[in-house]
């Protein structure tokens, strides 16, 4: 009885991990979403301008901003990728649905995987990439906490999943 009483609490905890990693994922996917477009958009409205100082293309391909700019873009999209990918694992985990037993047994070790790999990511790109490489310093502590939940999220879902199988 009270081996069961355990269980049931344990799952009760995996489940509310699980939702509050669903939470974080979501806000911090459409969030590199929205940040994605938008870059690219200012990109295309100020590259009209670096266009007018610029005479040959290599040159307006090679400036020092276009590069920030893609930098930054290409950091910002490796981030989505990888926030998307702990997203849908941790949904599949959380809710299988008619996957059901299958997708229990290898969920735990790829989401710990995909949980480190974005733990490690997120630290590079938020404490070294964005602001000493790229000068960009624009993301508060409230982003950064929400990225680091998501990733810590992850992370505790996966050690629990392995420890219960």
């Amino acid at each position: 009885m009270e081996v069961r009483k355990a269980v049931e609490e344990g799952d009760d905890m995996l489940w509310g991990i699980g939702i509050l990693g669903i939470v974080l994922h979501t806000l911090c996917t459409a969030g590199a979403g929205v940040g994605l477009v938008l870059g690219f958009v200012f990109f295309l409205v100020g590259f009209g301008e670096m266009k007018n100082r610029s005479r040959t293309l290599s040159s307006l391909l090679l400036s020092k901003d276009t590069l920030m700019i893609v930098g930054t873009m290409g950091v910002a999209l490796v981030y989505f990728l990888l926030s998307y990918w702990n997203l849908k694992m941790i949904g599949d985990a959380t809710f299988p649905g008619m996957l059901g037993s299958a997708i229990r047994e290898i969920s735990g070790r790829q989401l710990l995987t995909a949980g480190i790999l974005y733990a490690l990511w997120t630290t590079i790109s938020l404490f070294w990439l964005l602001p000493k490489v790229f000068s960009f310093d624009g993301l508060g502590l409230k982003v950064r906490l929400f990225a680091l939940g998501a990733a810590g999220a992850s992370f505790l879902y996966g050690i629990i999943k392995i420890v219960s199988t």
